[in-house]
């Protein structure tokens, strides 16, 4: 197995409770270095609390989580954060009283975004160069593109291995979506692993090489991205979609 195909993040057997109620039964996933993975399925069934529990924000109740190679489950999130596992939220995470570059350079309060701040930041500019533009101007400000491109930038500044992203193209016209997903595959071309959870299956199989169906809190099926982008029971069955 070469380097970019080695494992990077294995979640073993987890069950997962929020508020007293259990809300993920049984996951099990894998993710390797410089791999794009999709998480999809409808709204309330556990995307969101998964990728929380990765974070460290929850703790799964039975089962292991190990990135490379070591067990991050019960470890605290900014511990999680200075492993090189980056979330940005669905609520984007942004503060809304500070400008453009001050949320950017909160994102790298960690020592590895510290270590390699203004070469990141050159990187983001380049990557949205709106937010060059508006490096001044107060986050509330900003169009609801350009917060969660300020969202995804804000997380690239903590230098991630892996970049997680919940829900990127919520509430977004279709072109904002086409050019964040475009920076998605920019991002990943870095060497930066993606998990991504979002309710825009087609293009969120279109990006992912593998993805996971999530049921009710269960993982149902797991293929090639490219394959349940194809297959008509899987769509209809489990992604409710009948055509494109």
């Amino acid at each position: 197995m070469t380097d970019q195909e080695a494992v990077m993040l294995v979640v073993n057997h987890i069950d997962v409770y929020r508020g007293g109620l259990k809300a993920l039964w049984d996951i099990s996933i894998s993710l390797s270095k410089g791999e794009i993975i999709a998480l999809v399925g409808a709204n309330g069934t556990g995307k969101s609390t998964f990728l929380e529990t990765i974070a460290g924000l929850l703790a799964p109740s039975t089962g292991m989580i190990h990135f490379e190679g070591i067990q991050i489950n019960g470890e605290p999130s900014h511990r999680i954060v200075d492993l090189g596992i980056c979330l940005v939220p669905e609520d984007r995470g942004i503060f809304p009283g500070m400008n453009v570059l001050e949320n950017l350079e909160l994102g790298a309060f960690n020592r590895r975004g510290r270590a390699e701040k203004e070469e990141t930041l050159c990187f983001v500019y380049g990557l949205f160069p709106i937010l060059k533009d508006r490096r001044k101007q107060l986050a509330k400000t900003l169009s609801g593109g350009e917060q969660q491109m300020l969202a995804i930038g804000k997380g690239l500044l903590s230098k991630p291995k892996l970049l997680m992203l919940d829900e990127p193209s919520l509430g977004l016209a279709p072109l904002i979506v086409k050019n964040i997903f475009e920076a998605i595959c920019q991002i990943n071309q870095t060497g930066v692993s993606v998990l991504l959870v979002e309710q825009n299956v087609r293009i969120a199989l279109k990006v992912a090489k593998r993805a996971y169906v999530i049921e009710n809190g269960r993982i149902v099926t797991h293929e090639e991205a490219k394959n349940l982008l194809t297959d008509k029971r899987v769509r209809q069955a489990y992604l409710g979609i009948h055509s494109f």
